[in-house]
């Protein structure tokens, strides 16, 4: 019953903080230029014109047309995805319906009511094991039918039931995957399962453009003929599936619970993955391919499980109970975190909610557990849906790259749902989505850190070479391709939502709300006084036909930029927005920040209440302005914006920004043409 009332108590207060309105703030400030909210926004055919990419997204091409009203588009998806922590499922169907597929398969009847049926049968470890074979077309051996009457034997009723629903349900999850996978050929399968799991640099090093590589040929490919919305599907099942089993182990009696603390163990063989069912202690469980892998109880550490390992082992589940878990690479992962260790570099293969081609999903119902690995995983899918669920626990998560809510083709998502938790990656993580991705990190409730190491230089940026780029803690990325082979692809969606807590968050180049070609990235705070550091495109920047968005609800907050271009800067046709709702908040900020604007770029910055303090280490392009671009060129024409909008409070600004300050307005013009809607100008109000 608390985690129930935990559950409707956060999903209140999420949706408890209604969208406030800015309209005629936003109609007051633009007057000074003759413009409409409605005319402040990229001329369409421009934009067409310089923007030729596949695979934009629905969510992106929504926000394009109409960026005044990103807040009011961000309350309708952030109220969507906060219910996940409840109901994982959601996680797919918004997710999906963010890259254009819609996936609602509880809408009308059960998907899973066959599987139920069947697992709620007399014999039905048994019986779902013998289904499994024969739709692998193979004979059960002797010795595998000893093993599940053993199972059977020795194993509490409601773990075999449970067992059998998920293998019923991996079953139907794999059709809708081989019918997702009907358009290439089964050697294009198999070299498109290496290459998605390839170590990071090699993966991305062999789509890099610089000639026409088969890996990059068979990517094209894959992303054409890999039909997304039969893939999703199966993967909604899945979630759906650990949501319920979560919710059976949850109302289990006194007595089921005391069978479930006693010792067990079953070990099932089958064609597409083991079967481990086990409890009642300190178990250490091998790295293998594991179909489903399900304990009950004890301090255990997981080498494998919940990762997808071959076309095979297209469907994997990992279930655990309770206890203090560590999740590794090996016995040495342990001693030190990555940043600490020497010769990091990932690893191939996937982990712990990692998929490709499939589906990988990993429930952690509490304990303090620890998450480290090099390879791809925690909650992160190339082709598929990638899901890991911790409900609580003070957690930490260790991730190299691609990790902690990632997407490629697919869903990932990592959701937790209390205790103050530690997130730490070096690249495209904590929130990342890359081309037709939607990436979520959604951590409910307690003081959490989220780190992605601006150093030690593992992905040295072309910004400053002193520090990595990020990626993260909401970032949608696309390939840039026009100066390679032309072959550009839109990015995807990358969310991290954050309900309540006092948190830190750290990164390098690229994180905090970014967007870059094509993709969307949203940070989102709900409440907490939190501290905010990056560097360079941060907190609401975007760059290159993108859009970057930072929302911070609630707490008095502290946020810092480094270099250039943060805290509500868009740059070359993007849209990048920071706003604030309450709090005295403290602003220090580089060139390009608070409302700038740059090479045709819509910069805005909201804070609506409070006594902020501003500072400012440089005085260009910043408090609502744009610096021009294009004379003699069609860009002339194009719109740009800086937005500076500060509602409410006794504000301090910087010495060397003289035309802003408390209760004034203001109004600079970059490039004045004819139509204000086809000029470039900086405007500013503080009331």
């Amino acid at each position: 019953m608390r985690v129930r009332l935990a559950w409707c108590g956060l999903c209140f207060m999420a949706c408890a903080f209604g969208q406030l309105n800015t309209d005629a703030l936003f109609r007051e400030t633009l007057a000074q230029a003759n413009l409409s909210p409605q005319e402040a926004r990229f001329d369409p055919r421009l934009f067409d014109y310089f923007f030729r990419s596949q695979y934009a997204t629905p969510l992106f091409e929504m926000l394009l047309r109409d960026p005044l009203r990103l807040p009011y588009y961000a309350e309708r998806l952030r109220g969507s995805l906060v219910g996940a922590v409840g109901r994982p499922v959601s996680a797919v169907e918004s997710g999906a319906s963010a890259i254009g597929v819609s996936v609602r398969r509880t809408l009308v009847g059960d998907p899973l009511q066959s599987a139920r049926e069947r697992a709620n049968a007399p014999n039905a470890l048994e019986n779902a094991i013998a289904a499994l074979y024969e739709a692998a077309q193979k004979p059960l051996p002797a010795a595998v039918r000893q093993q599940v009457q053993r199972a059977q034997r020795e194993t509490p009723e409601l773990v075999q039931r449970e067992a059998a629903f998920l293998i019923y349900t991996a079953l139907d999850a794999r059709r809708w995957r081989d019918a997702a996978l009907h358009g290439l050929t089964p050697d294009e399968r198999a070299a498109l399962f290496q290459l998605l799991t390839l170590p990071i640099k090699a993966f991305e090093g062999a789509l890099d453009g610089s000639d026409p590589s088969p890996e990059l040929l068979l990517m094209e490919r894959a992303l054409e003929k890999v039909d997304l919305p039969r893939l999703l599907a199966g993967g909604h099942d899945c979630a759906l599936a650990v949501q319920r089993v979560v919710e059976a182990f949850q109302k289990a009696d006194a007595a089921t619970k005391d069978a479930l603390g006693k010792r067990f163990e079953a070990t099932i063989e089958t064609p597409w993955g083991v079967i481990r069912l086990c409890g009642g202690g300190n178990d250490t469980h091998p790295r293998q391919p594991y179909l489903l892998l399900m304990d009950t109880g004890g301090d255990d550490t997981y080498y494998g499980g919940a990762a997808t390992a071959s076309l095979e082992n297209a469907v994997a589940f990992l279930m655990d109970l309770a206890g203090d878990d560590r999740y590794l690479d090996d016995a040495e992962t342990l001693a030190r975190s990555l940043a600490e260790r020497e010769g990091r570099g990932g690893r191939a293969g996937l982990a712990f909610g990692g998929a490709a081609l499939g589906y990988a999903l990993l429930a952690d119902l509490a304990g303090d557990d620890l998450y480290r690995t090099q390879a791809a995983g925690l909650g992160a899918a190339r082709f598929g849906v990638g899901m890991l669920i911790d409900l609580q626990g003070n957690d930490a998560y260790d991730g190299y790259a691609f990790v902690q809510g990632a997407a490629l083709a697919g869903v990932g998502a990592l959701i937790e749902r209390e205790g103050r938790d530690q997130y730490a990656c070096f690249y495209e993580g904590q929130g990342f989505g890359a081309v037709k991705g939607f990436g979520m990190l959604l951590d409910a409730l307690g003081d959490d850190t989220y780190t992605a190491h601006p150093t030690p230089i593992e992905f040295p940026s072309p910004q400053t070479a002193e520090r990595n780029v990020s990626m993260a803690q909401g970032a949608g990325y696309g390939r840039r391709a026009d100066y390679s082979d032309g072959r550009s692809w839109a990015g995807g969606v990358g969310v991290l939502i954050d309900v309540q807590g006092n948190d830190r968050y750290r990164c390098g180049v690229f994180g905090q709300g970014v967007g870059y070609w094509g993709g969307v990235g949203m940070l989102i705070d709900l409440q907490g006084d939190d501290v905010r550091d990056g560097v360079w495109y941060v907190q609401g920047a975007a760059a290159h036909f993108a859009v970057g968005y930072l929302e911070d609800r609630l707490g008095n907050d502290r946020t810092l930029a480094a270099m250039n271009m943060a805290i509500g800067a868009g740059h070359d046709f993007s849209i990048g927005y920071f706003i604030d709702y309450e709090g005295n908040d403290e602003y220090n900020a580089p060139s390009l920040a608070l409302g700038g604007a740059n090479a045709n770029g819509i910069g805005i910055f909201v804070d609506l209440a409070g006594d902020d303090l501003y500072q400012a280490r440089s005085n260009d392009a910043n408090f609502g302005r744009a610096n021009a671009i294009g004379k003699g060129t069609l860009r002339e024409r194009g719109f740009a914006l800086g937005l500076f909008l500060d509602a409410g409070g006794s504000d301090s600004y910087p010495p060397n920004v003289a035309f802003a300050g408390n209760t004034r307005n203001w109004i600079i013009w970059a490039i004045q043409n004819e139509r204000p809607a086809e000029s470039q100008l900086g405007l500013g109000t503080d009331r």
